[in-house]
């Protein structure tokens, strides 16, 4: 198993469980999906709209996808 399939294992069982609990994401088919909400005490609540939610997936994919393409 490579380093990136053990933290991607780690994240799906720790932050994950996590942001899912609190509403901000949930996990449906082996993936996570961003839905809003806001950990209580942990940040301010700020609405997205669907277009800033989706800009927000296509930054954290285009940085996941060159941190992949550099380890490798």
């Amino acid at each position: 198993m490579t380093q990136i399939e053990v933290y991607t294992e780690r994240v799906k069982r720790i932050v994950g469980k996590v942001l899912t609990g609190n509403g901000i994401t949930r996990y449906e088919r082996g993936t996570y999906d961003l839905v809003g909400g806001v950990a209580e005490g942990f940040c301010v609540a700020i609405a997205l709209s669907d277009a800033e939610r989706d800009q927000l997936l296509q930054l954290c994919r285009q940085r996941l996808d060159a941190f992949r393409e550099q380890r490798g």
